[in-house]
């Protein structure tokens, strides 16, 4: 049974907004933000898009301000008298872009309605769970729930074609204009990875080529493939491929 607290839709701030609650709440905290806003969670500093969707644990320090001249937002604060997440494979903690795939913002005015005009709680409570379910039943890595997901594809594709460029996670994100933590985040929704564990992969892939259509030796490879080192390359060769780069070239003839 779900038992909501208190709700508002459409709430609207100042840009010096700043929400600070360090030892969370009993129940859990579900928002969704409709402007620019910055997250700190675990520590890190998250720049979200507009759109984002968030739903806080209970007791998970809440910390999340504006970043533009305004804060918008939808947001519910109630309680479960069951275990939420047996049924729906809920993520909690983690701002997750919507865009317009989902129109989350009728289901709170549903909800709102239910709550405030009608007092059905329990019609109020099958929103919250078709809310829920809707959000995390879709395919975790769809690229429309995705921000920037175009210029991420751009990256992934420059980082292919180009793995020997110098591809640190700060170059990356200015590149993409974003915050470091913001980028691993997206990346990983987009792509199942990391960026650096694709830098990697496309070096790994680049030096499986040299191996398989040329003479050159294994440190000849290693530095047309980004490896300053090539006792570097070799070991993480072994780690991506589960063989060394010699045992890896016998095996191809």
């Amino acid at each position: 049974m779900f038992l909501i607290d208190r709700m508002g839709c459409g709430s609207r701030h100042d840009g010096d907004f700043v929400f600070d609650r360090s030892m969370g709440y009993d129940g859990y905290l579900v928002l969704f933000v409709k402007t620019k806003a910055i997250f700190v969670i675990n520590g890190q500093q998250i720049e979200t898009e507009p759109e984002t969707f968030i739903i806080y644990d209970k007791h998970t320090p809440q910390w999340y301000r504006a970043c533009e001249e305004c804060y918008i937002n939808d947001w519910i604060q109630f309680s479960c008298t069951e275990q939420l997440s047996s049924e729906i494979p809920i993520v909690f903690d983690t701002p997750l872009y919507i865009g317009q795939n989902i129109n989350v913002s009728q289901y709170f005015q549903l909800i709102a309605d239910c709550y405030y005009r009608t007092n059905n709680s329990q019609a109020a409570g099958h929103l919250i769970q078709a809310m829920l379910s809707d959000v995390f039943s879709r395919p975790s890595h769809a690229h429309f729930s995705v921000a920037h997901y175009r210029e991420l594809l751009d990256l992934r594709r420059k980082i292919y074609a180009q793995p020997t460029d110098d591809w640190s996670v700060d170059k990356m994100a200015a590149m993409m204009n974003v915050s470091t933590p913001y980028l691993h985040m997206l990346y990983k929704q987009a792509f199942g990875t990391t960026c650096t564990a694709d830098v990697i992969q496309s070096r790994i892939e680049q030096a499986q080529r040299y191996l398989a259509y040329t003479n050159m030796t294994v440190e000849e490879i290693a530095f047309k493939s980004g490896y300053k080192s090539a006792v570097h390359f070799s070991r993480q060769f072994k780690s991506v491929t589960g063989c060394s780069p010699i045992q890896w070239r016998k095996a191809q003839c």
